[in-house]
């Protein structure tokens, strides 16, 4: 695996690890599994969003290089606040679980460096998004929208077969 995927994994992972949980009901999710618009929800995550752009933008070696660049500048920070992220949420699923009676002002401390954390990720995210899209060409970036309008149809039409707007 090249070191340009390597980071933007780790963008993705960034990404999905700093977005909001989503509580099950007792019992699990529904028969069958989840459903597909959640597996298909990608048009509002900003790191798949920048997954399809640097997959579909046809970047010339230039714009790759300038892309890794990019990457490589932001890896480190990225790195450390997704540790720590992980150290946050370990605190909090202890203190969760821990013998005796909690109540949700004992877990404030926690939910909220949860919280701050993972703020700085998506601001961090974003912020090498829009680096990576300063390298697109206007062409690079028109395409790029209508692929993300095309996605954005397919989800609506997806849920509607589906019967839900979950």
């Amino acid at each position: 695996m090249t070191k340009s995927k390597i980071l933007l994994s780790t963008l993705l992972l960034v990404s999905l690890g700093s977005t909001p949980l989503r509580a099950q009901p007792m019992g699990g999710p529904p028969m069958g599994g989840p459903p597909m618009g959640h597996m298909m929800r990608g048009g509002d995550n900003p790191a798949m969003m920048l997954h399809m752009m640097l997959k579909q933008a046809n970047l010339t070696s230039d714009q790759q290089a300038q892309v890794r660049k990019i990457m490589d500048a932001d890896h480190q920070s990225l790195r450390t606040l997704f540790t720590q992220l992980q150290t946050a949420n370990k605190a909090l699923a202890d203190k969760l679980f821990a013998p005796g009676t909690v109540q949700a002002a004992d877990l404030t401390p926690q939910v909220q460096q949860v919280t701050q954390l993972r703020q700085q990720l998506m601001e961090q995210g974003v912020k090498t998004a829009l680096a990576v899209r300063a390298v697109l060409t206007p062409q690079q970036l028109a395409t790029v929208s209508q692929l993300k309008d095309r996605i954005e149809k397919l989800q609506t039409e997806m849920q509607s077969i589906l019967g839900g707007n979950e």
